[in-house]
């Protein structure tokens, strides 16, 4: 989403960004048409173990054996919910799980955004995010956030010849509804979307991310030879996916809010931490694969 920045430093950011992203996305691409199914899944494993091992850090698991440990229950999670994959009723379970969870969060946020906004200094802040009971909730969520996506990826992608297709497609909604937002909130962004949360982040921007998912979700329907009379629940899909992608989003920045940086790690240059570029992805992800099953689209 859009970010705030040194109005001197922003040039260098964006260079960097687009550096970054100019050697991921052909690399990503590839991995997606070439590796088979088993192979990506365990890439895109490995991707989210790489995020836990952030979260873990954020949530206040300081201790490197505390953190190794998080992400082998991350890991071990994946594994225990790989049956989900060839079972409807598993999987339906595990994204409508998703889908309440993301609700949930969003409650969570407003709530945190209220608490924190009765806070006339940085001391009550500070003493909210000491809480020991707030760091046991992040830690605890981390679970929730990495082992959804993992089975929605693996699913759509195993879905024949369109798979990689589909896996390219919610990618690049993402990538553009993130484009949009970061774009438009900093050119016209006035208005603050959860400035407890996020300061940088615009209603503006999030304007900016739905006009792009909806030119995206179009094409896509297109593309993907989507049925003419489901190509508007389609798109509805795709406006949904990119608000939890929103939700994502907000939820890593209150995260990082309650660790007090700004990145959740420096791997990436111009886009922070591993984290950083996957909270959108994370919470779309298995949003859109249910809208795909409810809808028809794919089985």
């Amino acid at each position: 989403m859009d970010r705030p920045g040194n109005r001197w430093s922003r040039p260098r950011v964006l260079k960097q960004r687009l550096i970054t992203a100019a050697i991921l996305i052909p690399l990503v691409i590839w991995s997606v048409f070439i590796l088979s199914t088993y192979t990506l899944s365990l890439v895109f494993a490995a991707i989210l173990a790489a995020g836990a091992w952030e979260w873990a850090a954020l949530a206040g698991l300081s201790s490197i054996s505390s953190r190794i440990s998080y992400v082998i229950a991350v890991i071990i999670g994946l594994v225990l919910c790989s049956w989900t994959i060839f079972s409807p009723i598993g999987l339906y379970l595990v994204m409508g799980m998703a889908l309440m969870w993301w609700i949930g969060a969003l409650i969570w946020i407003q709530q945190y955004s209220r608490r924190v906004s009765r806070h006339d200094d940085m001391a009550g802040v500070n003493a909210v995010s000491d809480s020991t009971r707030l760091k046991w909730n992040f830690v605890f969520a981390g679970i929730l956030v990495f082992i959804p996506p993992w089975v929605a990826l693996v699913v759509i992608h195993d879905e024949g010849m369109n798979g990689p297709y589909w896996v390219l497609f919610i990618l690049v909604l993402i990538w553009g509804a993130d484009s949009g937002a970061y774009f438009a909130g900093r050119r016209w962004g006035s208005r603050r979307l959860a400035p407890q949360v996020s300061p940088g982040k615009t209603w503006e921007g999030v304007l900016g991310a739905c006009s792009v998912t909806i030119l995206l979700a179009m094409l896509g329907g297109i593309i993907l030879d989507i049925p003419r009379f489901k190509l508007i629940p389609f798109v509805l899909l795709c406006l949904l996916t990119t608000l939890f992608s929103i939700v994502g989003d907000l939820l890593e920045s209150m995260l990082k809010r309650q660790a007090g940086v700004k990145d959740s790690g420096r791997v990436l240059p111009g886009h922070g931490g591993v984290l950083d570029r996957i909270d959108s992805l994370v919470s779309g992800l298995p949003v859109f694969v249910l809208g795909l099953l409810l809808q028809g689209l794919v089985s």
